[in-house]
């Protein structure tokens, strides 16, 4: 375990330097700063990737992440899912802690309060770790224990977590590097624990929204390869993870307004600001112009057969749908993930 804060290294975080950030977590974090590695903290000493951002920094360095940020206020957007994922790994009443490697801003740690009903000053089980370190320094700044870290080098002590999740952004992982984030969460989890790693297939609706839409419409574009099937079971199997499954979930996005209209339009908005398309906005003569355009291409990408729902997906739409939903209405975006899950014994 970390005895003391490492020596100074500038740039691990905005204004924070890695002995300010480790002195943060001792501090407001001491049970997950326990689980960070000495050895792998002193190595980040001068470490390249360190001095980048990716599109996940500021609008305006041509990244998205201010208004990825604005969109995960609606933090139940994307509640089913999130609710599915926690199922799969044991959770959400987790006895050791979790790694949300892709965890951005914290929104997995925000959700789980909701589902638990924890305060919001309650220490959450999920630390929050993303390259970007723009999206760590707000996670830490609402209160939750985060590290920035890449996805294939985790700064955490073997065998010290009850679950690895690796999703909402897998696809961001360059391909040579995939096999080791998997054997990365392999390391970290303690027997028995949960991994779980989960996409939007390739060729699939959202993979189609990406390529054709976000990658032309968002300043940063978004030119990554989606997982396949095969791809997921093999890096589970590689590194060694027993019972590995492959299946498919329903991972709609919802959001609700007082009318059907609000409802559509705070659907828009949220794909406009979660994906970043300021290229589409700028074109719109309109706010509720670019949320026609925004509408208009949901409605044409987003479609699923019925026998591409899952089964267990009751109640799942197959296209955009508006519906009453207590005193308002909910706009619901048929998505359909893969997710690979195994343990490790």
């Amino acid at each position: 375990m970390p005895e003391s804060p490492a020596r100074p290294c500038s740039s691990y975080l905005p204004g924070t330097t890695l002995h300010e950030y480790q002195l943060h977590m001792k501090q407001q974090h001491p049970a997950m700063f326990e689980l960070l590695d000495a050895r792998r903290l002193t190595e980040l000493e001068d470490q390249s990737w360190l001095a980048d951002d990716n599109e996940f920094g500021d609008d305006n360095d041509r990244g998205r992440g201010s208004s990825y940020r604005l969109a995960q206020r609606r933090s139940t957007a994307r509640l089913t899912g999130i609710t599915t994922l926690f199922d799969l790994l044991g959770g959400p009443h987790w006895t050791r802690p979790v790694c949300d490697v892709l965890g951005g801003d914290g929104l997995l740690s925000k959700v789980w309060r909701g589902l638990t009903g924890a305060p919001a000053d309650a220490e959450v089980p999920l630390l929050a770790g993303d390259i970007s370190g723009r999206m760590v320094a707000a996670a830490l700044a609402d209160g939750l224990p985060a590290v920035r870290q890449r996805a294939d080098r985790l700064l955490l002590r073997d065998t010290v977590l009850d679950a690895v999740l690796i999703a909402y952004g897998s696809h961001h992982i360059a391909a040579p590097a995939r096999p080791d984030a998997v054997a990365e969460a392999y390391r970290v989890l303690a027997p028995g624990g949960r991994v779980a790693l989960h996409d939007f297939a390739a060729g699939s609706p959202v993979a189609r929204w990406f390529g054709e839409v976000v990658h032309h419409q968002a300043l940063a574009g978004h030119d990554y390869d989606h997982f396949t099937s095969d791809e997921m079971r093999g890096y589970l199997t590689a590194a060694g993870f027993a019972d590995v499954r492959v299946e498919s979930m329903y991972d709609p996005v919802t959001v609700r307004g007082e009318t059907p209209e609000q409802a559509l339009a705070a659907l828009a908005d949220y794909m406009i600001d979660m994906y970043g398309l300021e290229l589409l906005r700028g074109a719109a003569p309109t706010a509720d112009a670019a949320r026609a355009d925004t509408l208009g291409l949901l409605r044409e990408i987003f479609r699923y057969t019925p026998d591409e729902i899952p089964e267990s997906a009751t109640g799942a739409v197959t296209e955009l749908t508006v519906v009453a939903d207590g005193s308002g209405h909910r706009a619901e975006l048929p998505r359909i993930a893969l997710v690979a899950s195994g343990t490790k014994r």
